[in-house]
């Protein structure tokens, strides 16, 4: 029983190492130049890879995903709860954190070029 454990382990240790010579061998082989550069839809790249990134794009965003929340919380809430003061206080917290949150970024400049 042990000689057939022993056997089965080095076969799949065997299999794993044939395995990893062989990946390491094909990766090799085809060590193309274009697998650096960027892939526009199986075209060659109209201009270089080396764009600098948007910030204000980035922010915008952000605040697309922000107000986003906002909406599903402040829209959604009374529909699954019962509305009561409570319900009622959670959505006020909620539009005054957005509306602070819209005027420290304002303040801060970061909404200059809007």
């Amino acid at each position: 029983m042990k000689l057939l454990f022993y056997s089965l382990v080095c076969f799949a240790l065997l299999l794993v190492l044939c395995l990893v010579v062989y990946a390491i061998s094909f990766s090799l082989e085809k060590s193309f130049e274009d697998k650096g550069g960027s892939f526009e839809c199986g075209f060659q790249p109209f201009s270089g890879s080396g764009f600098t990134f948007s910030m204000p794009f980035f922010v915008i965003s952000l605040m697309f995903l922000l107000f986003d929340v906002e909406i599903l919380l402040v829209c959604f809430y009374p529909l699954f709860y019962s509305f009561s003061f409570y319900s009622s206080l959670i959505i006020w917290l909620v539009l005054f954190f957005v509306l602070l949150a819209t005027l420290f970024e304002w303040f801060k400049g970061v909404l200059s070029w809007v």
